[in-house]
């Protein structure tokens, strides 16, 4: 897990490129996300425009100087921890709010390290519901090191203080890191928010068909601001990240070629033979260049699905309470190498006019490797040969995913690209309208 900045020594060339993630070995069974039905009519938050931000972090449980409770200690099994969005590096620890009060939303990298048994994060907006969330974000195993992009509705707490999240532990102890990448407030002149607009996926990089597999403090770019992609005047674009088959244990960091190295954070953290992936949300620089510095030795896949920038036309609502549009261990398992078509518009309080949604996907119980494809229903037999999430036989992980909504109404389809059944779960984190 990244705690500090290594200095970017090489870089290589940006592809367009259409090679889908896969994976390669097998690793023991991970318990699964909680088990829910899916949930009525839920509330959203008004509609804002995002806020870009570099990463800032808000909490590291390993630190005393990043930790609101002053002291460095692991999350324990069932506990519910508030996180104010705000950055504690001053000694006493004193608050320096990050994310504004009238935020509604905010975007934020959830790492779980150094855990002790298999279990789960939920990253949510009030911990004070009772018992454990119906919903969960990242999945581990003991030992593991595993970060998860989610987008939160946030808890204001009143003037003066920045808003907070909260976050969950099912089982063991763990310690839990949580960087903030942006959030959604309404626009002022003093603070002018941007708007989303998605586009097809897109592969930007793919190593393992050019450039060669990166090393330690190797650097590969990728031009996100480009007219052939629609994303011309980008201010941040949405990427989905996968470090494939690692030999080492290491960690991604992204941001715009145009800034430093940012001193800590981390967008992706892998380990050895693992192949994982997370969506990640960075700032655009002036020369529309985004850079990737990697600290172990793996092969790199870039992925672009939307971005946010004077041109965009969506506006964002999140969930204020999570909910589960999909859950197959309700029904029956997804079947090799098939696609399954799940209703978003007008299910669970989403309006018929939403166009894009945010997703947290969790495959559980596969019976062999593969890989996801999230992505709007629109042409029958379309896929964008791209990924959202890669698994091992036996493994449950999860990723978020940004993806436009096809049809009418409104849409996904997840395509399972692997050789045996899985069971997949869905959770609706929020969606965009235009505004």
């Amino acid at each position: 897990m990244r705690a500090r900045s290594a200095l970017a020594v090489a870089a290589l060339s940006a592809l367009v490129l259409t090679l889908p993630v896969t994976t390669a070995s097998a690793v023991p069974a991970t318990p699964a996300t909680p088990a829910a039905l899916p949930v009525g009519p839920g509330q959203a938050t008004a509609p804002a425009g995002f806020v870009p931000l570099g990463i800032t972090r808000a909490l590291d449980t390993r630190s005393y100087r990043e930790n609101p409770a002053g002291a460095a200690r692991k999350l324990q099994p069932g506990e519910s921890f508030d996180v104010p969005l705000s950055n504690w590096k001053n000694h006493p620890p004193r608050e320096l709010p990050v994310v504004p009060a009238d935020a509604t939303a905010v975007v934020v990298n959830v790492t779980a390290t150094n855990t002790t048994a298999d279990g789960y994060l939920t990253a949510r907006r009030d911990g004070d519901m009772p018992g454990a969330p119906l919903t969960s974000t990242l999945n581990f195993k003991a030992g593991e090191t595993v970060s998860n992009l989610i987008t939160v509705a946030v808890d204001p707490r009143g003037a003066g203080t920045s808003p907070q999240i909260n976050v969950y532990n099912n089982a063991g102890t763990t310690d839990v890191v949580v960087d903030i990448l942006g959030y959604y407030a309404p626009s002022t002149p003093q603070r002018p928010t941007q708007k989303y607009d998605a586009i097809r996926p897109v592969r930007l990089g793919d190593t393992r068909v050019e450039g060669g597999r990166l090393g330690s403090g190797s650097v590969l770019t990728a031009n996100v601001a480009r007219r052939d992609l629609g994303t011309a005047d980008a201010r941040a674009v949405v990427l989905n990240v996968t470090a494939v088959d690692p030999s080492t244990e290491g960690f991604v960091v992204a941001h715009p070629s145009s800034s430093p190295l940012p001193a800590e954070g981390s967008h992706l953290n892998y380990g050895p033979g693992r192949t994982v992936a997370n969506q990640v949300v960075v700032p655009v620089g002036p020369d529309g260049v985004i850079e990737f510095f990697n600290t172990g030795s793996t092969d790199l896949v870039i992925d672009i699905v939307g971005y946010y920038g004077p041109s965009g036309h969506n506006l964002y609502r999140a969930m204020t309470e999570q909910g589960r549009l999909l859950d197959t261990r309700q029904s029956s398992s997804q079947l090799a190498f098939s696609t399954r078509r799940l209703p978003v518009a007008g299910v669970s309080g989403v309006p018929g006019d939403a166009t894009s949604v945010t997703l947290n996907v969790t495959v559980t119980e596969p019976r062999a490797d593969g890989h996801l494809e999230v992505f709007g229903s629109d042409d029958p037999g379309y896929r964008p040969g791209t990924s959202n999430l890669n698994f091992n036989a036996g493994q449950t992980v999860a990723n978020g995913v940004t993806t436009y909504l096809g049809g009418d109404p409104g849409a996904v389809d997840i395509y399972h690209h692997s050789a045996g059944r899985s069971q997949l779960i869905a959770d609706l984190t929020g969606y965009f309208v235009e505004g």
